[in-house]
Order: structure tokens, then sequence, then C-alpha cells
């Protein structure tokens, strides 16, 4: 009986080395959040309308394996860097490599309509440095 559960458990620690060992997987694509120009403004244009003032931030950031966002950095004026910090830990990003992304945000009031009685929301334009 011994010898039966040895040779078992020799077995199986040999399977399990051989799982642990097997051929190397291929690297995954990088961590990305492929939304993020259509998100930012979206949760970003209540700020400048609250702030009411144009100013431009930068922020770094990195998307980790499971797709969450860790800020890095923000400057630039300072009553936004806030809520641009806000704003990229719900961005709806994909696991990956881990990546970091570089932004440059502009907030502006966008320009005069040829009609005032149109109103229209103010402008977050977002750039992407790598």
């Amino acid at each position: 009986m011994k010898s039966s559960l040895r040779t078992t458990l020799a077995s199986f620690a040999m399977l399990a080395c051989g799982t642990a060992l097997a051929a190397p997987q291929a690297p995954s694509a990088p961590a990305a959040c492929p939304l993020a120009a259509e998100q930012l403004p979206e949760l970003l244009a209540s700020s400048m309308q609250r702030i009411g003032r144009e100013g431009e931030v930068r922020a770094e950031f990195e998307v980790n394996a499971k797709g969450r966002v860790q800020p890095l950095w923000v400057d630039g004026h300072r009553l936004y860097r806030g809520q641009v910090r806000t704003a990229l830990y719900s961005l709806d990003c994909k696991g990956g490599t881990p990546q970091r992304y570089v932004l440059n945000i502009r907030f502006a009031d966008p320009a005069p309509p040829a009609s005032l009685a149109k109103a229209s929301a103010p402008v977050v334009a977002i750039s992407e440095s790598r």
C-alpha cells in the first residue's frame, strides 16, 4: 500500500512539474484603453462646465495586466487635476502587457455658434503621447 501511494504521489508530482514547465505562452498585447478618446470628454465635460475656465492638463498613467488604470502623475491647471485623476480611474480598459500612456488634455470653450439660440457643450480635446 505504501509503495503504491508513493508511486502515485511521485507520478502526480511529475505531472504537476510537467504542467508548470510547459512551453511559454506568446506575449500578450499591450494593455490599452481603446475608448479613452470618447470616454474622457464625457467624463470631464461637467468639470469644464462647473469650473468654467480654459486650461491644459498633462497626465501619465499605466494600465496594468488586469486593465486597471493607475495614474502616475497629473500636471497642469490645478482646478482640473483632481477631476482628470478621477476620470482616469473610470476608464474602461483592456488588460494585457502593462503599458504607460501620456495624455494632453485641453479644456476650452467651444467656438461661438453661428446662432446664439443653439447652445453647445465645452470642448475637451485629448491628444496621446507615448
